[in-house]
């Protein structure tokens, strides 16, 4: 099998919609995940790239500039990372975030950051093996702002 990783553009928003919702448990549509792709896929500070096996795109992964305050050099944050079940343990994962830390290099930043959350079991054991390691336990919280707020 083999897998290219390149650019991703809206045209994938379908595939990428579905593995949002179906690897990551994200309900999404693939028009906003269209809309999201052409607004972030122009953007310099992004880059979501494609793993693509005989035309069909069956992994993604989004990093985004990481600035902080509280870091003293800059980052890059992968904010996700699908990979379709049936592709998984073929090396689609790594060469995706490969991708990404080439990119990390070549724009000066010191390092990848994961929004993982709390990670367990696959997951976590994909990542260890791949060189990563946890700073601590986080839980990502959020507060949706509507009109009320």
């Amino acid at each position: 099998m083999r897998v290219k990783i390149r650019a991703a553009h809206p045209e994938d928003a379908k595939a990428v919609s579905k593995m949002i919702r179906e690897e990551l448990g994200i309900p999404v549509s693939a028009s906003d995940t269209a809309q999201q792709l052409a607004k972030l896929c122009v953007s310099p500070r992004h880059r979501i790239f494609a793993a693509v096996v005989d035309d069909l795109v069956v992994g993604f992964l989004h990093a985004c500039d990481y600035d902080s305050v509280a870091l003293t050099e800059p980052m890059k944050l992968v904010t996700a990372m699908a990979v379709s079940r049936s592709y998984r343990r073929v090396g689609i994962g790594t060469a995706l975030l490969r991708r990404a830390e080439r990119w990390a290099a070549e724009s000066g930043a010191a390092g990848i950051r994961l929004e993982a959350g709390v990670m367990q079991g696959e997951a976590q054991a994909f990542l260890t093996a791949c060189g990563y390691t946890a700073e601590q336990k986080e839980y990502r919280m959020q507060r949706l702002l509507d009109d009320k707020a």
